[in-house]
């Protein structure tokens, strides 16, 4: 029998009840295991505060001829002389960045830099160029971030006008007094309960996915992968964003209708009356068949398949 490569998918203490760390971790291992189990082991492990010598030289032994995926912010707990020596052990040593800021954050001895958008993945390619270069750069890889499994049996039903449902922290969505008479947000208490709400997606059949206004100025860097348009493709739902979501337009095309130019309550209501109008036509239906497209491009199959793609160079 062929020994199996082992995969270890690493994160520090503190992001262990994080939904980056349900879902790039927990999640992708399992989905990984399914379609790459015959040739990979794949584990999760927690990291915790490496307080001596003795107890970094324990986890380099623990990570002997691995391949190590760092979940963001756990190879800061490493620094750069440790990540080095890391990879003296490591079969290869990988940083996934999921939604942190890549510039502040850039782990420039990881040999795979791992995006979770593609619009992370260019700004990854240029600090690779200027912070990375030499014999200890790495490359860039893209790996979707796919849609909560538990989601996969789940579709929105046929309903007789526009139903649109908010999924995630209210904090983080642009929701006035206005439109939360126009938006059903579905609560939870913490990303480890959003399960329980699952079922009151089946309700609707467009998702809201327009994000808060920044308190301050943006910090160039900071990339969230297009999670609520790939949840909203597996439900059979559209899904109303703005231009400016990152890889909204790769993955929708510019002229898809439900795009907002600005982020405003004029604005959304205006697309929310618009998608009214145009439920039930061909133009919904257009909507609706590149929301298909967008589902095949964050299935678990083509993520099995970009995932083998990074752990191909170290096999």
């Amino acid at each position: 029998m062929v020994k199996k490569t082992r995969v270890v998918f690493l994160h520090r203490k503190g992001l262990s009840g994080a939904g980056s760390k349900i879902m790039r971790c927990d999640q992708l291992s399992a989905l990984c295991s399914y379609y790459l189990g015959d040739e990979f082991e794949f584990t999760v492990v927690t990291l915790r505060p490496m307080r001596s010598t003795e107890a970094f030289r324990q986890v380099c032994s623990n990570l002997q001829d691995c391949i190590v995926i760092m979940l963001k912010g756990t190879w800061a707990l490493f620094g750069d002389n440790r990540m080095l020596e890391l990879r003296r052990y490591a079969r290869a040593v990988c940083v996934d960045y999921v939604d942190s800021n890549v510039r502040t954050n850039f782990a420039r001895h990881a040999q795979v830099h791992v995006a979770a958008s593609k619009a992370g993945a260019a700004m990854l390619e240029e600090l690779v160029v200027y912070q990375g270069a030499g014999e200890c750069a790495g490359r860039v890889m893209h790996l979707t971030h796919h849609a909560d499994p538990r989601l996969s049996d789940v579709r929105c039903t046929f309903a007789d006008v526009v139903q649109v449902g908010y999924l995630g922290h209210p904090a983080n969505a642009f929701l006035t007094d206005r439109l939360r008479q126009e938006v059903h947000v579905l609560s939870y208490e913490n990303d480890r309960e959003i399960g329980d709400v699952f079922e009151g997606l089946r309700g609707f059949n467009m998702h809201y996915a327009v994000r808060a206004l920044p308190r301050r100025k943006e910090v160039l860097g900071v990339f969230k992968p297009f999670t609520k348009g790939f949840t909203a493709a597996v439900l059979g739902a559209n899904v109303l964003t703005t231009r400016h979501t990152t890889d909204a337009v790769h993955y929708l095309g510019e002229d898809y209708p439900f795009l907002l130019d600005r982020t405003d309550e004029d604005s959304v209501l205006t697309a929310l009356d618009r998608a009214r109008y145009l439920y039930g036509t061909s133009a919904w239906d257009e909507a609706t068949e590149r929301m298909r497209h967008v589902r095949q491009e964050s299935s678990p199959e083509r993520i099995a398949q970009e995932m083998r793609e990074i752990l191909s160079d170290f096999t």
